[in-house]
């Protein structure tokens, strides 16, 4: 498939993978190779998707059998800086996971090497284009709202313990800040880019955080926190995270896998208010109501229902995949990132003082009083 953009993909644990299998899906494509450290994973990885496996990406650039224009980076957190340089540095576009470094100096450094280079740097900060978060944008950019005042969002999901009950805590990565994880900057940075999106830019955060409920929970990290925000437009934002209402779904001991997004208590709800109307988007029930405001008749009139059942359910708000080919097709056609890598690095400087408040907040017993956001560049 000479014809097609030649693209590779480094990491290949379980979200790689899954990258690399809907990759290879697509016609438009042509994944040359997969890049893994471990041996043993590699050879699987290549074994059940018939893409040749490499050990780092000299090897890769010296032996496929086409030179990838676009290097999707899917490794752990920890990587991401030196990973995402070396790839900009040898000439190729670069689809990053997020996060964006694991610290500000190492988004700052990300940032620098892409502007340097001649090369395209998308982050991969998805929520943005999933088909419901897409659609609040276009129904935004329609002035179904009229002008923002307030925008809500509660993420509720179980807990983050998916590991066998006697591992070390500094294993489970997911709870472990210093490899990539915590409840705010692993998935919770997400829905602070989401706010961004539709609110415009953050002044001021106040984060509020209860007594631990679950106490195999880590020292610092809360299972449940709410984060008060005043955007620059002087629109408000509140933003609710829960761990600790509704049973996990993603733990392989004991097993436990149903459809999270129809397990009791797991929730994803977006709610956008202006001037003009109202959206309530209900992403794990797969809806949007709609309604208008009737000022001269004192009067709220709901306008209508949008379903979303008939997509994928990830497809909804997570479609990684779908991001990806969109870049590379833009890499393909000389268009540019979907994104700026500036606007994810203002997302990162968010997400990190949003913890700074947190832990503030813990410190506290209750609350971190409010911090100012200035994005550095």
């Amino acid at each position: 498939m000479t014809d097609s953009y030649p693209i590779a993909v480094w990491g290949v644990g379980p979200a790689g993978f899954n990258y690399l299998k809907a990759l290879c899906a697509e016609w438009r494509l042509d994944v040359v190779g997969l890049i893994n450290r471990n041996p043993e994973r590699r050879r699987a990885a290549s074994e059940k998707t018939g893409v040749p496996g490499f050990a780092d990406l000299d090897e890769l650039l010296a032996q496929a059998k086409r030179r990838p224009q676009l290097i999707v980076i899917a490794t752990a957190n920890p990587t991401h800086k030196d990973f995402t340089i070396q790839a900009l540095q040898a000439g190729c576009h670069v689809f990053l996971d997020k996060p964006m470094g694991q610290d500000l100096d190492e988004a700052r450094s990300i940032l620098a090497a892409a502007e340097a280079s001649d090369r395209y740097l998308q982050v991969g900060f998805e929520y943005r284009y999933g088909s419901m978060t897409g659609r609040l944008k276009e129904l935004q950019q329609d002035d179904a709202f009229g002008e923002l005042t307030c925008i809500d969002i509660l993420d509720s999901r179980g807990h983050w313990w998916p590991d066998a009950p006697n591992t070390p805590v500094k294993d489970v990565w997911r709870l472990n800040p210093a490899i990539g994880g915590g409840p705010l900057l692993h998935c919770g940075i997400h829905e602070l880019d989401l706010m961004r999106y539709y609110a415009g830019e953050v002044e001021r955060v106040q984060a509020f955080v209860p007594p631990t409920s679950l106490n195999f929970y880590p020292q610092g990290i809360p299972d449940h926190l709410t984060l008060e925000l005043r955007f620059a437009s002087g629109a408000s934002g509140s933003f609710r995270l829960y761990h600790n209402i509704a049973a996990t779904w993603y733990r392989p001991i004991p097993p436990h896998t149903p459809v999270y997004h129809r397990v009791p208590g797991h929730s994803l709800d977006i709610t956008i208010t202006g001037t003009k109307g109202s959206a309530i988007a209900e992403i794990y029930a797969e809806a949007i109501h709609l309604n208008r405001f009737d000022h001269d008749n004192r009067e709220t009139v709901y306008l209508r229902s949008e379903s979303f059942c008939h997509h994928s359910h990830n497809s909804t708000h997570h479609n990684t995949p779908g991001m990806i080919i969109e870049f590379a097709l833009r890499c393909r056609d000389g268009l540019g990132p979907i994104d700026h890598a500036r606007d994810a690095y203002r997302t990162t400087v968010l997400g990190h003082v949003c913890e700074q408040a947190v832990q503030a907040a813990i410190a506290d017993g209750w609350t971190s009083g409010p911090l100012k956001v200035t994005s550095g560049v």
